[in-house]
């Protein structure tokens, strides 16, 4: 049995179905197709019914055909009227049109309207070719009846026009500005005629889901599920997901077809880009709540962050002013150089330059607040410390403040008498030795963690040679003068947020491999700073003493000496292939077999 294919357009879907009724198609027979078309965009498709023979056929099977055009993707309305002769006149066609259905009238109907037409003109007729009567008797007076009262016909109430809700559907008509197509497919998922099938990875339509139906491409129908007027369904017992109009799809669709709107010409790409919802639908309210809380939390960060900047515009104001006073009393040219946190002008001070009172006890309040938190911290450290009798908790080569004399000044070293400190100030020269009791100390909230005589080394992990801190003082920010621990370097000041404090035991303790393999030369290295810490890289001569690395431009890291040693040889041996992975291993490892018995 040969197998009929779903028509494809809505002329062979009805066409084939008149054929099956016996009718034939062309000029000069039974039927023909024709379309309604407006601005060149076809609106929909009737039928024209060329013969009598066709019409009577079509009336009377009217429904068959409704059915059968209904189980392809174009279903018709078929309509039928009679006039007063009896004879019908069906209309087949697939646009938006009352569906008429009027009954065939009967042989005893048509009589009786004949006899109704003609009786009157008989009877004027006879009444006027009828002779006079001669002695006609007189006719008796008619009794006069009383007449039954007749109760007043009521006119059927007329439905009530809602104008608000007719206006309502109107504009929403009008703002779906779809195309015919995209008002097809949302008309066929309301009658649940879309579907997609997950084996074949595919959009479908039909009507029947028996059959495969045509296919329906995903990114014409994107756009219709995006706007809310379609929502694919749960996956069935056939392994197919219905495509359902949504609550917006089904009104939208609804008005579309009560108003018939003028369709927008759209052509492959603009059929895909996005639409807008329904107005005043379900997903529009859902836009509008979301777009409403977005604002919301817009508003509430940006209500944080200006609440944040008037703090710290009032923070910087009155900074400003704290720093005036002490550029002021110290006489400070520098612009850049920044306000020792915890300075006080003394009373002299204060007399001789005119400082504002509120400037004054801010000042003293900050210094105040200092003193206490670091008393505090002192009171509730665990950690055992120094003897704390006439020195306090200052120790040899703090940089702190003493009351009555500007600047910094750091702790040399403590003298004969107690709790008498020699200082010098915390600057590049004229470091004059001078005394200070302990009360008139004050730490810094911001004093560097290097002190004179650590050993540093650059937060680099390249670095290997350390250094001796001499002077500590401020530049602008921090700096550090280091001594190399060679006799020929040369000092060097450098910024103490780039050194780090080490030890004598870890500079000592740290490998240093020397290895070799042909005409290779390199070294193993320990990092001893920066993040890689602890891990070990390789460098060779090949290579002007840079790192050997792994894949590409990254720095070859080992977790471990055997980790390094056999990134090792693979450099050596002409890095065929992929370099080796990083591995750690805890337990100690001697030297490469070829590692060269040479100083590191």
């Amino acid at each position: 049995m040969a197998l009929v294919p779903t028509p494809k357009t809505p002329t062979i879907a009805v066409a084939r179905e008149l054929r099956r009724l016996g009718l034939q198609q062309g000029p000069g027979k039974d039927f023909r197709v024709t379309g309604h078309v407006v601005k060149g965009e076809r609106r929909h498709t009737s039928v024209l019914l060329l013969t009598a023979n066709a019409r009577q056929v079509v009336a009377d099977r009217a429904d068959d055909l409704e059915a059968w055009t209904a189980a392809s993707p174009f279903p018709f309305t078929v309509s039928v009227r009679y006039s007063e002769s009896g004879q019908p006149h069906p209309s087949v066609h697939n646009g938006a049109m009352e569906r008429i259905r009027e009954a065939k009238p009967t042989e005893e109907t048509a009589t009786e309207e004949l006899v109704e037409d003609v009786a009157p003109a008989v009877i004027e007729a006879v009444e006027e070719t009828a002779p006079a009567a001669v002695d006609a008797p007189t006719p008796a007076a008619p009794v006069e009846e009383t007449a039954a009262p007749v109760e007043d016909e009521q006119e059927p109430a007329q439905p009530v026009v809602d104008h608000n809700e007719q206006y309502k559907q109107q504009c929403q008509a009008n703002a779906l500005v779809w195309s015919t197509k995209q008002a097809a497919h949302v008309r066929a998922a309301a009658a649940g005629h879309l579907f997609r099938d997950d084996f074949s990875d595919s959009f479908r339509w039909s009507s029947d889901r028996a059959k495969t139906g045509r296919r329906v491409s995903g990114s014409f129908l994107a756009p219709l599920q995006n706007a809310g007027f379609l929502l694919l369904g749960d996956t069935g017992a056939d392994g197919r997901r219905v495509v359902e109009a949504t609550p917006d799809g089904r009104r939208a669709i609804f008005v579309w077809d009560a108003h018939q709107p003028e369709p927008t010409e759209r052509n492959h790409k603009q059929e895909r880009m996005p639409l807008n919802p329904l107005m005043w639908g379900e997903e529009a309210a859902r836009r509008t709540a979301a777009f409403q809380a977005d604002e919301d939390r817009r508003r509430a960060e940006r209500d944080a962050w200006w609440a944040g900047h008037q703090e710290r515009r009032a923070a910087e104001d009155r900074e400003d002013k704290l720093r005036a006073a002490w550029v002021k009393v110290e006489g400070i040219r520098n612009p850049c150089s920044k306000r020792p946190v915890g300075w006080t002008p003394t009373n002299d001070q204060v007399a001789e330059h005119s400082l504002d009172p509120a400037v004054v006890a801010a000042l003293r309040l900050e210094a105040a607040e200092l003193i206490t938190a670091a008393a505090e911290a002192a009171a509730g450290s665990e950690q055992p410390t120094e003897d704390t009798g006439p020195w306090g908790n200052f120790r040899e080569n703090d940089i702190v403040t003493v009351e009555g004399r500007p600047g910094e000044w750091e702790l040399m070293a403590r003298t004969d008498r107690p709790g008498v400190w020699g200082i010098e100030p915390a600057r590049a020269d004229n470091r004059e030795r001078a005394t200070a009791e302990t009360p008139a100390l004050s730490p810094l909230a911001d004093a560097p963690h290097v002190r004179r005589g650590d050993l540093v080394l650059q937060h680099y992990p390249e670095q290997t040679r350390a250094a001796v801190v001499g002077d500590v003082y401020r530049c602008g920010r921090w700096v550090a003068v280091k001594h190399p621990m060679d006799a020929d370097g040369r000092p060097m000041v450098d910024d103490v947020d780039t050194l780090t404090v080490v030890t004598r035991e870890h500079l000592d303790n740290a490998v240093s491999l020397t290895v070799g393999d042909g005409g290779h030369r390199g070294r193993i290295l320990e990092v001893l700073v920066s993040r890689h810490a602890g891990m070990f890289r390789v460098t060779c001569q090949c290579l002007d003493g840079m790192e050997v690395c792994r894949g590409g431009r990254r720095i070859g890291y080992s977790s471990s000496v055997a980790a390094a040693r056999a990134l090792w040889e693979w450099h050596a041996a002409g890095q065929t292939g992929d370099a080796p992975e990083d591995f750690a291993d805890a337990a100690e490892l001697q030297a490469p077999a070829q590692a060269l018995a040479m100083a590191a």
